[in-house]
């Protein structure tokens, strides 16, 4: 592989032609694996031979899925661009089994039983593992004795899927679960409500925290302000009047808050995805071809300026993406609802946009767009991304089967240039719209509109 003018090289190429050529016929077209095409491009067998001599092959390309090798798992596909290809239609298809939390429980037990006395005693993730394993151990089992097709979680999971994809009400749910109750065999573990199905989740970590909002958008009822019974800004009520025949409390709003912490701590609890959080430092071809965010100035600015976070692989880089959508999918509706996403950029770029890698950090609620009032929403998010980079927390990696003291950082943003402006605080509207030409914005009033002349 270094050195594509030896002997060894050309006599393995040639060993790979043959094996594609055994496997698939000589005559049809093959996907190239050299460092440029990596597996998109699909080209003749003599082009691809020819760029294989002259470029070289993708280092990362060790198991030959596109070229007639077998695979065990879609996990083993080396690049996964045609990997999990989903669409509306198919909901089916976008549930991914639970081998994930079986892959993470069984890391975790191997890890305690062998790490000596010392490392157990300080293993926060070994010693809580009664706790990860007994709300584990109910969901993972068969949903009914003799059950193949599903397990407790995945059963719940995809009919959770089904109702939110189909709108149903809790009520119809509940219907549903009473009568799957009664037709499944006896000893079966569907639950009785959505409330109880809900409730089994949480209990996985796969819960929110709920913090009420003020009805203008002042502040958050959260730490030092959370038994306050009305906003310390406005002094507004914290809860509506409700006329109802039975008092009840209801908040104007409630921010739905996911914390990042565990879910970041998750991703090194399973062996494949901890090796692929090395990705960009142990198996990244650096080779001055910009194919991800490691190979851009920023990330390694950064690194340099930061040594101490750089020289840890497992420290995470994040980015935030954001915008407002209307739920109701009307857009007479005046309605809308601002999710916050964390994108983990550590992993290679064919699985750090998957759904199952995207964080729902924070669901803002409407009616209206929080504007320059989104920092106040961002709270939560912003003080755990403080403590992380500041501190850290303690995680527990399963490949090397030890603690280690794990950093994150924000280093970039995702949005269009309105919600630039929200959040980052500068004006994308006026004279001094730009943010990079600053107080030398080329701006002009032309009648009721201001005009950017010399821009492109």
């Amino acid at each position: 592989m270094e050195h594509r003018f030896s002997d060894k090289y050309i006599v393995g190429v040639r060993s790979f032609m043959k094996f594609v050529r055994d496997s698939l016929g000589g005559e049809c077209k093959i996907r190239c694996p050299c460092r440029e095409c990596l597996n998109v491009y699909t080209l003749s067998q003599e082009e691809v031979e020819d760029h294989l001599m002259l470029i070289g092959m993708s280092i990362s390309y060790t198991k030959w899925v596109y070229h007639g090798e077998p695979s065990n798992s879609s996990n083993n596909n080396s690049h996964g661009y045609d990997n999990d290809n989903r669409t509306n239609d198919n909901w089916d298809n976008e549930m991914e089994n639970d081998d994930g939390f079986l892959d993470m429980l069984e890391d975790l037990q191997n890890g305690v039983a062998m790490d000596d006395g010392t490392t157990r005693e300080t293993n926060r993730a070994a010693e809580n593992i009664d706790e990860i394993s007994a709300p584990l151990g109910k969901v993972i089992d068969e949903l009914y004795p003799g059950c193949l097709n599903f397990s407790t979680l995945s059963f719940i999971v995809k009919l959770l899927h089904v109702k939110v994809y189909n709108r149903w009400s809790n009520k119809s749910f509940d219907m549903l679960l009473g009568l799957l109750k009664k037709a499944f065999p006896k000893g079966n573990k569907v639950p009785n409500s959505y409330y109880e199905a809900i409730n089994m989740l949480r209990d996985l970590g796969l819960g929110y925290e709920p913090i009420h909002v003020c009805k203008y958008d002042c502040s958050i009822f959260w730490k030092e302000y959370k038994d306050y019974q009305s906003c310390p800004v406005c002094g507004t009520s914290r809860w509506k009047i409700n006329k109802g025949r039975h008092y009840k409390q209801i908040p104007w709003k409630v921010l739905h808050y996911f914390p990042l912490k565990p879910r970041v701590q998750r991703l090194y609890m399973s062996r494949k995805t901890a090796e692929d959080m090395r990705w960009h430092k142990e198996k990244r071809v650096d080779d001055g071809v910009l194919r991800h965010l490691a190979d851009g100035d920023a990330w390694k600015d950064f690194d340099k300026e930061y040594e101490w976070f750089g020289n840890e692989t497992r420290n995470v880089r994040l980015g935030l993406a954001t915008d407002g959508f209307n739920p109701f999918g009307n857009m007479s509706t005046s309605y809308s609802m601002w999710p916050m996403i964390v994108v983990s950029y550590n992993l290679p770029p064919w699985k750090c946009m998957k759904e199952s890698f995207l964080f729902l950090s924070l669901l803002i609620p409407g009616r209206k767009t929080p504007r320059k009032d989104i920092d106040v929403f961002m709270q939560p998010l912003i003080d755990e991304l403080k403590e992380l980079w500041d501190t850290g927390m303690q995680t527990w990696d399963a490949v090397t089967k030890q603690n280690f003291n794990l950093h994150t950082v924000a280093l970039w943003t995702i949005n269009d240039f309105p919600a630039y402006g929200d959040i980052s605080g500068w004006s994308t509207k006026g004279y001094l719209a730009c943010p990079f030409c600053n107080k030398d914005t080329s701006s002009r009033r032309l009648r009721s509109k201001i005009c950017y002349m010399d821009h492109r």
